[in-house]
């Protein structure tokens, strides 16, 4: 992962990264442009009708010529009609699609991010850049894009149109074009650094929504509430502060681009009014360019909206895609090597770890796991025993040293193998808010429901499955609420066994049940995992004692290795770490 982690991109590498999301979208921007042009080209038609039937029909007096022009202008605006309804849906559907595309870049990606970049940055920051910071982006492609495309063709068709009636009233009308312009650069230079801070405040207020939900249950038993709502509301005052700057500057900036339309109005109604008076102007040509510059007003305010849409659009895009392009994935080998058959040999070779830039959490760590051997590693709270485990599966890469599965280094083994080979259990398993059946084979789906049922025999699952309101199809919530913690880790210790990794990787995964259950556990376990190597981390003697070998931990390196009841013998740091437990046992 790259030591640096933007908060956003350069506006103009934004847009070019975005262009090619909106490229994919090529036949509907086609269509949505061609229908653009089309009802641009018929929108000024209709008023070139109107004063077309005002100077031949109505003002030359011939009212028999009144129904083909009128018959004329109704055909043309119920073209505009179909013409302005197809670009509009074509266009909704890009900014859809675009949508679409970068939410799934974002979840691809988080799915392929290292432990790391979770270790770095909140749930709700994460959330917030594929949720809040996706819909200005929707819809500044989907409806921005082409509106200013077609506020362009407006502008300089009716300029068109209106040269060739009478230049000199023509320029008269564009009096106002230059204040237009002005306003509109120091509007955009105004609102994009607002807009970035606007999208990053919304992210902290997501977080603090995301932390105070997830950990309910901390709050209201230590009584934080008080806390949790002056945090929330501190967050969110900055997004209503920075949100009010934000409305401030449209408040300033936004009536001046519908005011300023205004004045070419009324340039051409006192020019174009004393010419139609004394002859040199028609009627009908006045009636066109008052009808012209009506319409134009709506694109000129639009020009505002497009900008400020636009502002916000590229300061959440170039929030996504700082992530998108400097925070890469743990790299894949370029010529990845295969695992050997049958059971695997584990090897720490000289291990050292860090998280970031502290300090070290492993160091010098050499152990070595037969195939088929159980070995348990113990230590006391912040000895490295998880941090070592995690690097297993390649949660994370060793700073230092190697880590070789069957004889190969995990960074030469492509992740999909090397996380089909290990299964995890961790001290606080994860379970998906699905069945229970479901959550069982998450890691095997094909897997023989005999093998699920011998597997929850041997997890403690199948003791409380069928009391649960549905057995095996009772649907469990968000992060497995209607279970309790035993309850949770012996599914995940089943799904485990389901998944038939060749080696285990138990976290303390009986920490939460009772002594009974874990006895029952203990028992079942050692059969359950014959032929697989399996790595186990314990903070209880009964589980340790399952294993052939236990080392101990102390400070990231190993003190102790040995026999479990060798161990408790030599009365050392094992025997310390247990207490009362290991002299029980001795």
């Amino acid at each position: 992962m790259s030591s640096v982690d933007p908060t956003d991109l350069p506006l103009g590498l934004t847009l070019r990264r975005l262009y090619p999301l909106w490229r994919e979208q090529w036949r509907l921007a086609a269509i949505g442009l061609s229908c653009a042009l089309v009802f641009t080209g018929l929108s000024l038609a209709i008023p070139v009708m109107v004063q077309r039937t005002i100077d031949d029909a109505i003002d030359g007096g011939d009212p028999g010529r009144l129904v083909p022009y009128l018959a004329v202008i109704v055909l043309l605006g119920a073209l505009s009609f179909v013409f302005n309804f197809v670009r509009r849906f074509s266009t909704a559907r890009i900014g859809i699609a675009v949508e679409a595309r970068l939410r799934g870049l974002l979840y691809d990606a988080y799915l392929r991010y290292p432990r790391a970049f979770y270790d770095r940055h909140a749930t709700g920051e994460v959330i917030s850049r594929a949720t809040n910071d996706i819909y200005p982006v929707r819809y500044f492609i989907g409806w921005g894009v082409i509106q200013a495309l077609q506020s362009a063709m407006m502008l300089v068709g009716a300029a068109i149109v209106l040269t060739t009636v009478n230049a000199r009233l023509a320029l008269y009308a564009s009096l106002a074009m230059p204040p237009i312009a002005v306003l509109t650069y120091l509007f955009a230079h105004r609102v994009f650094p607002i807009s970035r801070r606007v999208q990053e405040r919304k992210g902290h207020l997501t977080e603090a929504t995301d932390e105070a939900v997830v950990g309910i249950e901390m709050v209201q038993a230590f009584g934080r509430e008080d806390d949790v709502r002056d945090r929330f509301g501190m967050r969110a005052e900055a997004v209503r502060a920075e949100t009010m700057r934000q409305a401030n500057v449209e408040a300033r900036f936004l009536p001046g681009l519908v005011f300023l339309p205004s004045l070419g109005i009324a340039a051409v109604l006192w020019f174009g009014g004393r010419q139609a008076i004394d002859g040199s102007l028609t009627i009908g040509q006045f009636t066109l360019f008052i009808t012209l510059l009506l319409q134009l007003v709506w694109p000129l305010e639009a020009l505002g909206w497009i900008i400020n849409l636009g502002q916000r659009a590229t300061a959440a895009a170039g929030r996504s895609f700082a992530w998108l392009d400097a925070i890469q994935p743990l790299p894949e080998p370029e010529r990845p090597v295969s695992l050997p058959e049958g059971p695997l040999e584990v090897v720490f070779d000289r291990v050292a770890f860090r998280y970031g830039t502290g300090g070290e959490v492993l160091s010098d760590v050499s152990l070595t796991v037969s195939p088929g051997e159980i070995v348990a590693v113990c230590g006391a709270t912040g000895s490295g025993k998880t941090s070592l485990l995690n690097l297993l599966p390649r949660f994370y890469d060793p700073t230092g040293g190697q880590v070789r599965v069957g004889g190969v280094d995990t960074r030469d083994v492509r992740l999909a193998e090397l996380r089909t080979t290990v299964a995890i259990v961790t001290q606080r398993p994860v379970l998906f808010s699905i069945t229970l059946r479901e959550n069982l084979l998450a890691a095997r789906p094909e897997a023989d429901w005999d093998e699920v049922l011998a597997a929850c025999d041997t997890a403690g699952v199948a003791l409380f499955a069928e009391e649960l309101p549905h057995g095996y199809d009772t649907l469990i919530g968000e992060r497995g609420v209607n279970l309790s913690g035993g309850q949770r880790q012996r599914v995940a210790l089943a799904r485990a066994l389901v998944a038939g990794a060749r080696i285990l990787v138990l976290d303390d995964p009986m920490s939460a049940v009772d002594t009974e259950t874990e006895r029952l556990l203990v028992a079942n376990l050692r059969p359950a995992v014959a032929g697989r190597t399996v790595l186990l981390a314990g903070q209880r003697l009964s589980t340790v004692l399952v294993a052939d070998r236990a080392v101990v931990l102390s400070g990231g390196t190993v003190v102790e290795e040995g026999r479990p009841g060798e161990l408790i013998a030599r009365g050392g740091v094992f025997t310390a770490l247990f207490g009362d437990e290991a002299v029980v046992a001795a």
